[in-house]
């Protein structure tokens, strides 16, 4: 009897994939808001840009232990229990987002927004898990592209659909509140529908969904030193492009005298270019593989930044020739690196600990988030060209230091090579000389 072609072989994958990039599309949709519309929070809640920035830390800080925790749910309880589950707590912490607009209270959006994040990274990791589930060993970096151009899509609209709907409600910021709820609401149906589909393969595959026989924190020593160095830069290098990003339209328009519109469209290039490049870079990679040493291009980029905004003046008129420059060295560097990092991830861990694995990666990410949010709220407590610059030096610092541990990475993988050619080597020389012996025996 022929045994049936799985749904992973078939095009329903690409739906399947479609599904996947409903939540990371909708989870940027919604997180951007604080970014986007900070200027009219401040203004309805009568606060400071120290006081928008705690929306991020606050988001951020449940997920320095809830992803890891995720995670470990996901391989422990099974990636579709756990998707739901994530989704439904994301559902939550927008209402109470919603609701605090019209409370008027800007300490319950805060509330929103950390119960948002509890289980907000973790969706991210389950998303990871999906795409990896469904196109491993085949397509894996193309899937991953497409998925990384589907939340760049969420984060695009976002910068044109809450500006838009704040003019259009005579500036009711309650009607771009109640978008974002609506928008977790969808996500939360797809997921249903992801999960349903998902189920009946693994019921046509005679599979069941892959789980840890228990929970236990101490098997993340079985990490490579390799992961952990990926991890470093990994953390790092968000880190960097997600506070640049957030607190990038008041720079702008401090730095560089430019006003709100302009300042919008210069934070949404970032992911045009990588809406643009990710799959671009995730079909080519499949093909020349050379993952660290595009990373490191990635993070030149990055760099590059970072050090032209250290070294520019404050300018007494409207300048967008250098935001305009930054914006698309950071949709280089954002485009590239998510296309190739993420489908490396899963490479350098155990195959039974792909869901811990990537949620280690974002809790490192979201604790690095928490703490540096933290410093930068403090430092622009008051804004003025000097705070931003030393925003600006602290972030170069710590992309730096993500630099470097590609750099690391490099050397140690060209290490491996050679060492692993030589020992091929060796063993066909062997291999040679016994055959050799044999001959010479008959003979």
């Amino acid at each position: 009897m022929v045994k049936a072609l799985s749904w992973h072989e078939t095009n329903l994958r690409w739906f399947v994939l479609c599904l996947i990039g409903v939540y990371p599309l909708a989870q940027f949709l919604i997180a951007e808001f604080p970014a986007l519309l900070g200027e009219q929070i401040k203004d309805y809640f009568q606060v400071t840009q120290e006081d928008v920035n705690y929306l991020l830390l606050f988001e951020s800080l449940p997920n320095m232990v809830m992803t890891l925790v995720g995670g470990l749910i996901i391989d422990a309880f099974g990636v579709r229990r756990s998707y739901v589950l994530f989704a439904l707590v994301v559902i939550l912490g927008q209402f109470l987002c919603l609701f605090s607009v019209f409370l008027h209270s800007f300490k319950l959006m805060i509330i929103g927004r950390f119960v948002f994040g509890i289980f907000e990274s973790s969706g991210c990791v389950a998303e990871s898990y999906y795409i990896n589930k469904w196109f491993k060993d085949k397509e894996n970096s193309l899937a991953y592209g497409i998925d990384t151009a589907l939340c760049r899509i969420g984060s695009i609209t976002a910068s044109i659909l809450y500006p838009f709907l704040y003019s259009a409600s005579d500036s009711d910021l309650s009607k771009c509140l109640l978008m974002c709820f609506k928008i977790a609401i969808f996500s939360f149906i797809t997921i249903i529908i992801l999960t349903q589909i998902d189920r009946f393969s693994d019921m046509r595959d005679k599979v069941e969904d892959q789980k840890l026989e228990s929970i236990d924190l101490r098997q993340i020593k079985n990490f490579s030193l390799e992961f952990y160095i990926t991890l470093i830069s990994c953390a790092t290098c968000y880190s960097v492009f997600f506070i640049f990003s957030y607190n990038s339209v008041e720079m702008f328009k401090e730095n560089f005298k430019l006003d709100q519109n302009t300042a919008n469209i210069l934070f949404s290039i970032p992911y045009y270019l990588s809406a643009l490049l990710s799959p671009i870079v995730g079909y080519y990679l499949q093909r020349i593989g050379r993952d660290i040493e595009i990373l490191i291009i990635a993070c030149s980029c990055q760099l590059l930044t970072l050090i032209m905004y250290q070294i520019l003046p404050e300018f007494e008129s409207p300048c967008l020739i250098f935001p305009l420059i930054g914006s698309i060295l950071n949709g280089l560097f954002f485009g590239v690196y998510f296309a190739v990092m993420w489908p490396y991830i899963p490479n350098i861990v155990p195959s039974h600990m792909v869901a811990t694995g990537f949620g280690l990666i974002y809790s490192c990410i979201n604790l690095e988030l928490t703490c540096f949010s933290y410093i930068v709220a403090n430092i622009l407590s008051v804004e003025s060209y000097e705070n931003y610059q030393k925003v600006n030096s602290l972030l170069l610092l710590l992309s730096i230091i993500g630099f470097i541990s590609l750099i690391y990475l490099y050397f140690t993988n060209k290490s491996k090579q050679r060492n692993s050619t030589h020992s091929q080597s060796n063993e066909t020389d062997s291999t040679i000389q016994i055959e050799l012996m044999v001959v010479s025996g008959q003979t």
